[in-house]
């Protein structure tokens, strides 16, 4: 169960990263903090800083 878990984390935190880059923010920093602290934070903090310009 816990294996799952992780490459579920795992694979949210790069869709997270995805979508910072088509947003033009950094793939990398993206998935360095979705995957150390989680997706979720991850996605909210894309979600507040939004495309930039």
């Amino acid at each position: 169960m816990g294996f799952i878990v992780f490459i579920l984390w795992l694979v949210l935190a790069f869709v997270v990263a995805a979508g910072a880059k088509n947003r033009g923010r950094s793939y990398g920093g993206f998935l360095a903090i979705s995957i150390l602290f989680s997706p979720l934070i991850g996605a909210f903090i894309l979600l507040i800083l939004g495309e930039k310009k």
